[in-house]
């Protein structure tokens, strides 16, 4: 039986929600993450050109029939650059994500090394998901910090891009535990599922904004009837650099929609760094199972 990471990450937060005492705060975020990974599922040169590819970007921001050829260039052009700046990078990546439905969660990759971790609202570990070292071998695992146990990742459960309607819906949450996150995001963009939509100021930096397109899924009947919904519609959006055309911010949203209950709209951003793959920086892209945790069959299986 193959389970796909967002339905491990579900399985775990199910367990933290019903079997282990936690602070009232805490409770109440776990019992919405819940609610939002039910209905996402899967489980990114410089100089004189960069800054002609802004000023092409500037003049397309209103569509009549003649800038929409404008844009579909302009897009082909930032995009090509983006997937160069990924495949030619050699360095450590860092996401921090952030949101108001569910604990700040950290990713580091480096190659196939990747490391997605989630946090408790006391700053404690809560769950791991990535590659560990394992008889010398770069091996997926999923680690419950809550429970002190880990298992094997079944193969083929991170997403390879983001272009079928299950990775868009991964997408659109924390930075995706892909097995090479940059290759995901390269991977994502070649597919033409996104266009070049503007600008935006992050830190002080004018970033070029690049925006998936939407994706609209009825649930599946398990799926909505967990949460009282039928559809979930979902975005997400990659602001790069223009001098390096690498990215510094992923941002996603989704929203559930069309039963008895109120629609529920979920979001989150990751702000992203690149850094010198030294060894220190390299070693944060693998998950350490601590001593003492113990080994247990894959979730998948129970």
């Amino acid at each position: 039986m193959t389970l796909d990471v967002e339905d491990l990450l579900r399985q775990g937060m199910e367990r933290f929600a019903e079997k282990v005492p936690v602070p009232s705060g805490l409770a109440r975020r776990a019992a919405r993450a819940r609610r939002r990974r039910l209905t996402i599922r899967a489980a990114a040169a410089a100089g004189a050109a960069a800054v002609a590819a802004v000023t092409v970007i500037a003049a397309t921001g209103g569509a009549d029939a003649g800038g929409s050829a404008t844009q579909a260039r302009t897009t082909a052009y930032v995009v090509s650059r983006v997937e160069k700046a990924l495949a030619d990078q050699h360095l450590v990546l860092r996401g921090r994500t952030t949101s108001g439905d569910w604990g700040p969660s950290f990713y580091w990759s480096y190659g196939p090394r990747n490391r997605f971790m989630e946090l408790t609202d006391s700053a404690e570990p809560y769950i791991a998901v990535g590659t560990a070292l394992i008889g010398g071998k770069l091996t997926g695992v999923y680690v419950t910090y809550y429970n002190r146990r880990w298992s094997l990742l079944p193969e083929g459960a991170a997403p390879g891009s983001a272009c079928s309607m299950a990775g868009t819906l991964e997408m659109a949450g924390p930075a995706p535990p892909a097995r090479n996150w940059p290759a995901f995001i390269q991977a994502t963009l070649a597919c033409g599922a996104a266009s070049v939509t503007g600008h935006a100021w992050i830190d002080g930096v004018k970033t070029v904004r690049i925006t998936g397109s939407p994706v609209t899924e009825k649930l599946s009947p398990g799926e909505a009837g967990a949460i009282h919904e039928k559809w979930v519609r979902s975005r997400w959006t990659l602001y790069v650099n223009p001098r390096t055309y690498l990215p510094v911010r992923l941002s996603g949203s989704s929203y559930t929609y069309g039963g008895p209950m109120p629609g529920y709209y979920s979001s989150g951003a990751t702000d992203i760094r690149w850094l010198r793959p030294t060894a220190a920086n390299v070693a944060k892209a693998l998950v350490t199972i601590p001593p003492g945790f113990r080994h247990v069959s894959s979730p998948a299986n129970q």
